[in-house]
């Protein structure tokens, strides 16, 4: 068997966006790394008679949509499109590829950055642009000379000038200004819908485009609302505030049938912004509704961790007329589920570990993308009695040929009760007369999990020597909101967890040297990892990732800091400054004395880079030997989707790390 390495990554095929076509055609995309170029090429493929297709082979393609039976794709081709661009002005060009072959032509452009479409004919669709001021400002003044334009935004690339909250991103970087709005397109005619002040979240098109009911919300007080549900009525030429309630979060909205639509979302009241939401049958014109599910059970989509997918399309729907079929994290993996909407009942079409990523129906039932076993991703024919079939083998020899240790389950009762479910990973040619160093691994969220599939880092440092424990403490998801809520807690009862479950870890597995223990973890694992090593010396190290240090400053510089801080916190620095400083990593970093590595990326506004900032600087102010390796052009999203050769890199450092104080 091959050792697995630090570059294993690269080694898989990442499925993603599969889409099927009235006529019942598949494509989908497959993204791989390019370690010499330190990027992803994606392109596109047909799955015709049980085997991949390639379609384009020039590594750019990150979409595509069936009209009809011939696919059209986004791509920037010709030289003076690309001078355009590089320019920094936005431009769209979509080309019409026959699924049959030849050659890809022209279809449209748009002098915006596109980011959805709808069609409804080759020549008339809704699609989503993202309005820029400075764009506008540049193309005005410049008398809509292109290098006109391009200069004067070089001229202003020196300043950012920020008047709204949240003013950046994670992954998207400033979006002072910036708007997604809605257009409609017909024979080359371009209308906006909504307004600079509104930007639009998710979408539905009704009776095959008459109407649209779209979530969004407004910045006109330069701080966004509460997102509403709207109504465009293209023919009246209005738009019309439908949402179910005031001050009510509304996250999606499907339309059914008729003038009834599906609306996922909750007031928030009993869990705060990570309540799991309730399921409305809703009339958009009467304003009538029926609460199909208020369980607080259901979270839907996927938060089940992995370093081995690239995409996760956010909660797909599908309606058949009788039932809607939506993904769901349920404990440690991503199902399937049925809701039928005459009883509210829901139930699940998959039941297997691992994680459905994405689906689309096909033949009577469903084709997936899923996560099985030790695997990546594969396409598989999902029944609708649950039974599947593997079509594609992509990334089987990764299982087949390389060096893995498989997960155990191991299960505890917490403090108060409820069972916490954790992993453990066997060093690769494992000898139990041998005593060898353990890495405690911890998730972000806190409203993610864990679940028992293939992760490159924790394989990795198995094949290195090392154990690698993990677990899904009380906030993670997946099993319910009630278990999900530790607002106000965090530091608590999920350390308490997290502590638990290192100590079962050892009783049950004498192997584990006590001695010789890593900690690490990003986000909230970041956090959690702060926190630790504040509050126990039992780690010879630790490795602190995009992590959270400071409440206080972190609500003040993150891109969803001033809302989501204080509702998981329960309070902000002028209400109760006390306790705000009480849950932040930073107050006991003159109790530390475990050496520590920081992992951080100038481009995470999710957590920003002060955050590792200031608790390297004060263990080194408190004399604890501590780095701080900080990723340029990087975001929150590094060790999933970063550069190649930077996620090298980060997995070096912390390797390096570990191995200097736990192989001594």
């Amino acid at each position: 068997m091959k050792p697995i390495g630090i570059d294993h990554f690269a080694n898989f095929a990442f499925l993603n966006h599969l889409k099927v076509s009235e006529g019942g055609k598949v494509a989908f995309l497959i993204k791989r790394a390019n370690m010499e170029e330190n990027g992803y090429e994606s392109d596109l493929y047909l799955w015709r008679d049980g085997k991949a297709v390639k379609m384009t082979d020039t590594g750019k393609v990150n979409d595509f949509y069936w009209v009809g039976e011939e696919i059209y794709f986004p791509a920037i081709r010709k030289k003076a499109d690309q001078e355009y661009v590089k320019k920094g002005l936005p431009l769209t060009v979509f080309y019409r590829l026959p699924a049959d072959g030849g050659e890809a032509v022209e279809a449209f452009r748009l002098k915006l950055q596109v980011k959805g479409i709808k069609f409804i004919s080759p020549d008339e669709f809704y699609f989503i642009g993202n309005y820029n001021p400075m764009i506008d400002w540049a193309l005005e003044k410049g008398e809509g000379d292109a290098d006109k334009a391009a200069k004067l935004l070089k001229d202003e690339s020196d300043y950012m000038v920020f008047d709204q909250l949240p003013f950046w991103s994670n992954g998207v970087g400033v979006t002072n200004g910036h708007r997604d709005q809605l257009h409609y397109y017909k024979n080359g005619e371009d209308t906006v819908i909504t307004d600079n002040f509104t930007n639009v979240r998710s979408w539905t098109l009704v009776n095959g485009g008459e109407k649209v009911l779209f979530v969004s919300n407004r910045f006109e007080k330069k701080r966004e609302t509460p997102n509403q549900i709207k109504l465009y009525d293209r023919a009246a030429g209005t738009i019309t505030d439908v949402s179910l309630e005031q001050e009510f979060s509304h996250s999606s909205v499907q339309w059914l049938e008729g003038d009834e639509a599906l609306v996922l979302g909750c007031d928030c009241k009993l869990h705060g912004l990570n309540q799991d939401p309730n399921f409305y049958r809703y009339n958009f014109v009467t304003g009538e509704k029926t609460v199909l599910d208020e369980s607080h059970m259901h979270s839907t989509g996927n938060s089940v961790g992995s370093d081995v997918k690239m995409s996760n399309l956010s909660s797909p729907w599908h309606y058949d007329g009788k039932e809607i079929f939506f993904t769901e994290t349920v404990d440690d993996s991503c199902q399937l589920a049925a809701m039928d909407l005459s009883t509210g009942a829901i139930r699940y079409i998959t039941d297997k570990k691992g994680m459905v990523v994405e689906f689309v129906p096909y033949d009577g039932g469903f084709l997936t993308l899923n996560i099985r076993g030790d695997d990546g991703i594969e396409l598989f024919k999902l029944n609708l009695d649950g039974t599947e079939e593997q079509l594609s083998h992509f990334n089987t020899h990764l299982t087949t040929d390389y060096s893995i240790s498989t997960p155990e389950e191991l299960t505890f009762k917490n403090e108060v009760g409820d069972t916490i479910k954790g992993w453990v990973i066997k060093p690769i040619g494992f000898d139990d007369s041998k005593k060898y160093p353990v890495i405690l691994d911890i998730h972000g969220g806190p409203k993610t999990a864990y679940g028992p599939n293939f992760f490159h880092e924790m394989q990795y440092w198995a094949n290195l020597g090392y154990g690698v424990i993990f677990c899904n403490p009380t906030g993670s998801d997946g099993k319910g909101t009630a278990f999900s809520d530790i607002r106000g807690k965090y530091g608590t009862i999920d350390y308490n967890d997290i502590m638990t479950f290192v100590d079962v870890c050892l009783e049950q597995n004498p192997w584990m040297d006590a001695d010789r223990m890593g900690v690490t973890g990003g986000s909230y694992g970041g956090f959690m990892t702060n926190w630790i090593i504040g509050h126990t010396d039992r780690f010879k190290c630790a490795a602190s990732q995009r992590s959270i240090a400071n409440w206080v400053s972190k609500s003040n510089t993150t891109d969803i800091g001033y809302y989501f801080n204080k509702d998981q916190i329960g309070t902000d620095a002028w209400t109760d400054h006390d306790k705000i400083w009480w849950h932040s990593p930073l107050k006991y970093a003159d109790k530390c004395v475990t050496p520590t590595l920081f992992i951080h990326s100038d481009q995470d506004y999710r957590c920003w880079l002060a955050e590792g900032l200031q608790m390297y600087y004060a263990l080194k102010y408190f004399g604890v030997d501590a780095r701080i390796c900080i990723f340029k052009g990087e975001n929150h999203e590094l060790s999933r989707s970063g550069k190649p050769v930077h996620r090298v890199r980060r997995l070096r450092e912390i390797t390096e790390w570990f191995d200097k104080y736990l192989k001594k």
